[in-house]
């Protein structure tokens, strides 16, 4: 589910990736409600190398907080906490003394490896 959408990744063999938008406020006039009827729509192919044939999906993480550190949602594993602002700022911080912030640019500094 992503706000009010519910979305659907299909595996479709030699079509590769195939993204199916199933609810959505903006084409059903009943999409909320407890368990409205999925109306499908292909929003997306992604093309593959080879065939596609399944889709994995990654271990939730366990540590959702917001910017200030307070929590946003639990994800179920026993003894699992948020962040706290100064664990927080280590993750985002570089560790060279002066506290600057991670970064990334669009120019990279050396070339891609093959």
């Amino acid at each position: 589910m992503t706000n009010a959408s519910l979305f659907g990744y299909v595996a479709d063999g030699r079509n590769g990736l195939r993204v199916l938008q199933l609810t959505s406020p903006e084409t059903m006039s009943e999409y909320a409600g407890f368990s409205p009827r999925p109306q499908p729509v292909l929003i997306a192919t992604f093309k593959t190398k080879g065939e596609a044939l399944g889709i994995s999906k990654p271990l939730d993480r366990d540590r959702a907080v917001d910017e200030s550190g307070n929590q946003v949602s639990v994800f179920g594993r026993r003894g699992a906490r948020p962040f706290n602002f100064d664990e927080m700022m280590r993750m985002v911080r570089t560790n060279d003394g002066r506290g600057d912030w991670f970064t990334v640019t669009d120019t990279p500094s050396k070339p891609p490896k093959n």
